[in-house]
């Protein structure tokens, strides 16, 4: 959840009134979904031990949250075998996992513990639902923008509801380190490619 895609949905989820528990690969990456507001942030790392860590933290910040058969949606960017070997087993009985991603690689799923836990599983690319379906679009865009403009914000606080985050800018002939810092998983945030050389920033 330290990426642009991660750190975006937590920001739309806490604007929203959701409690937000998120994930990382490695510790040091867990002030990044803190700072945009997570309620829990846990790693889940890359082996089985480290998976079944995680598994266990997010249950247990689950119940002190209230949920004590677990959450109502798990958002996975990862996949690869943290799937199967952590994230089912942290969704509620007809819980909802969205997959948005796969930075871990994508692996096979058993359907029989789809079955048994009875949760929805979903892709997402936004795209066609949209076409589908104009008016709800308009409506989701129009709500986005509610949550950006400063009227919606905390007359307290000041703020946006949502803040966009860019990590890195770079020119469009350097275009190709973009695509590597996605390759290594290296954003923390969005990387946006810049068509004007003159005003690119290497980095935020």
């Amino acid at each position: 959840a330290s990426g642009g895609v991660g750190m975006a949905a937590i920001e739309l989820a806490k604007a929203m009134g959701a409690k937000v528990i998120a994930g990382v690969s490695t510790d040091e990456k867990t002030s990044l979904p803190k700072s945009v507001g997570a309620d829990a942030v846990f790693t889940y790392g890359r082996t089985k031990e480290t998976h079944k860590q995680f598994k266990e933290s997010v249950r247990l910040a689950a119940e002190s949250l209230g949920h004590f058969e677990g959450v109502d949606l798990v958002v996975d960017m990862v996949q690869g075998d943290l799937f199967e070997n952590a994230l089912i087993s942290t969704v509620r009985p007809l819980g909802t996992i969205c997959l948005v991603g796969f930075a871990a690689g994508q692996k096979p799923i058993r359907p029989g513990l789809l079955l048994v836990k009875e949760v929805n599983v979903v892709g997402s690319l936004w795209g066609r639902w949209a076409l589908h379906h104009p008016v709800e679009h308009r409506q989701n865009v129009q709500e986005i923008i509610n949550f950006l403009s400063l009227s919606s914000s905390s007359p307290l606080s000041g703020k946006r509801s949502i803040q966009p985050r860019v990590d890195r800018i770079v020119g469009l002939k350097n275009f190709h380190e973009a695509f590597e810092i996605f390759e290594h998983n290296q954003g923390r945030g969005n990387t946006v490619i810049c068509f004007d050389e003159d005003n690119v920033i290497s980095r935020l």
